[in-house]
């Protein structure tokens, strides 16, 4: 009876951690941010109109992500081309990633309660909690990742070989999200190079996962020979991403630190001075890479949890240090926060292992210190965001449907989305614009920092220092987004 209760009482608690982990993403939701998921939502309206790619310009590898993509249009056909349609599967897999991080942290711990603990973690983890409402694929993207390893490992521990085949197919899956099974790949193959020399045999689990990363290459390979006549054009795709948006990879992400042009000056200056500082002290992930290694010295002391730091520093080094181009040496930036997410998962059940080293008062102190900490984060994100400010510039935009809008290309994407692709607005593009075909009253949307972006990608556009004329007034702002009306 009393192991009955127990039971009871733990899918309560679960019950509640779901619920908590719902209610605090509906709290914070963000939604369009402005940014790349307007690349991303435009090239899922292509596809759902049947016109994929269609005048498509913004990043090359984007548009290499279909699995992001083709949920997105898929959300679109059953919800209509709306906001909420891009972010619905974002929302979804998040909350899922709550009742994934549990399994995984029960079969790599056999404690429930360390997987309880975990969930609650997710739940409240202010990276997670904000891209849940973002319609970016990293979230997703891992969720695959995360899958394929549970049931790898879980075909290994309970001998299933089928449950291997569905891990390969979820590493598979991930692939068409994002680049990040590159890292995960170097790690299953110093595993399975581990496994042999110890036990002299290959890893069946392994070599299944292996198997399918590899075969996704292949067939990816001969579809882009077909259609591309280049079997690497994926490869090909990303050194062209490199050079459209170069200030965004070393190192020219480290010369912005420093002002040198030093090789090594830049090198150390983007894995010690941005990549490490990036992970270990940030705010946003509330210290836990700090917990990570303090209870990683516990784990090697008591010869404990040897997968788990494999996974989390193995991973970590891969993101701080290894190059992600294979023509030139090019650690990748992490400076933006939800580049942590390939770590997320074992820092998150290393957190709560060593969180359920206490006492019961002492870890609800913790879980309350973590919680407040972690609503803080949330707010401070939104700032970081500018939700509230996007907010206004959205429900101005709802409210002027009838508007011809006259913007750039990367601003055009977001007012289309955000107007539900039921107004007009117009692309301004070229150097010699004609400023003279916008008729009296339509408006244009001025945004420097798009502007200045869209020229480092060596977009040609006009001189917009018109708008300053007696020809344009000022209709309204919205931080950078300033609307103009042509007066005659």
């Amino acid at each position: 009876m009393a192991k009955t209760d127990n039971g009871t009482r733990h899918v309560l608690l679960l019950s509640f951690v779901f619920l908590i982990g719902i209610l605090v993403r509906l709290f914070f939701f963000t939604g369009h941010i402005f940014s790349d998921d307007a690349y991303y939502t435009y090239l899922s309206q292509t596809l759902v109109s049947r016109d994929i790619l269609h005048d498509y310009l913004g990043y090359p590898v984007f548009p290499l992500r279909l699995g992001f993509i083709g949920l997105t249009a898929f959300s679109m056909m059953i919800f209509g081309v709306t906001e909420f349609a891009t972010i619905f599967f974002p929302f979804l897999f998040s909350i899922l990633n709550i009742f994934l991080t549990y399994k995984l942290a029960e079969l790599f711990t056999a404690k429930k309660e360390i997987a309880l603990m975990s969930a609650l973690l997710i739940a409240f983890f202010p990276t997670d909690v904000i891209f849940a409402s973002i319609g970016f694929p990293d979230l997703i993207n891992i969720f695959f990742i995360n899958l394929g390893i549970y049931l790898l490992f879980k075909s290994y521990v309970e001998n299933k070989k089928l449950l291997s085949f569905l891990g390969g197919l979820s590493l598979f899956l991930s692939m068409q999200f994002k680049e990040t099974i590159y890292y995960v790949l170097i790690l299953m193959i110093a595993m399975i190079i581990y496994f042999f020399i110890k036990n002299r045999r290959i890893n069946f689990q392994l070599a299944v996962g292996l198997i399918f990363i590899f075969l996704n290459y292949l067939i990816e390979g001969f579809v882009y020979l077909l259609l591309h006549n280049d079997f690497f054009y994926r490869i090909t795709t990303t050194n062209l991403n490199y050079q459209y948006s170069f200030y965004d990879f070393f190192p020219y992400t480290a010369q912005k630190l420093s002002g040198s042009r030093n090789y090594l000056r830049n090198l150390f200056d983007q894995i010690f001075l941005i990549n490490i500082k990036s992970v270990f002290l940030r705010r946003f992930y509330l210290f836990l890479p700090l917990v990570t290694m303090v209870q990683t010295y516990f784990s090697l002391r008591d010869k404990k949890n040897s997968l788990l730091l494999f996974w989390l520093w193995g991973m970590a080094i891969l993101l701080i240090a290894f190059t992600t181009s294979f023509s030139e040496y090019k650690p990748l930036d992490l400076a933006r926060s939800w580049y942590i997410y390939p770590l997320l998962m074992p820092m998150i059940i290393l957190s709560a292992i060593f969180i359920n080293r206490f006492s019961k008062l002492i870890k609800t102190g913790l879980i309350a210190i973590y919680i407040i900490g972690s609503l803080i984060m949330c707010f401070e994100y939104q700032i970081f965001f500018n939700t509230e400010n996007l907010n206004s510039l959205k429900t101005f935009l709802r409210h002027n449907p009838a508007k011809t809008i006259y913007t750039d290309h990367y601003t055009k994407y977001s007012v289309d989305l955000i107007r539900d692709y039921n107004a007009d607005s117009k692309k301004i593009s070229g150097k010699n614009f004609n400023f003279s075909q916008i008729a009296n009253s339509d408006w244009i949307l001025f945004n420097k920092k798009h502007i200045e972006e869209l020229q480092m990608q060596k977009y040609t556009l006009p001189d917009f220092s018109i708008l300053n004329s007696n020809q344009y007034r000022k209709v309204a702002s919205f931080n950078d987004f300033i609307f103009y009306e042509k007066l005659n």
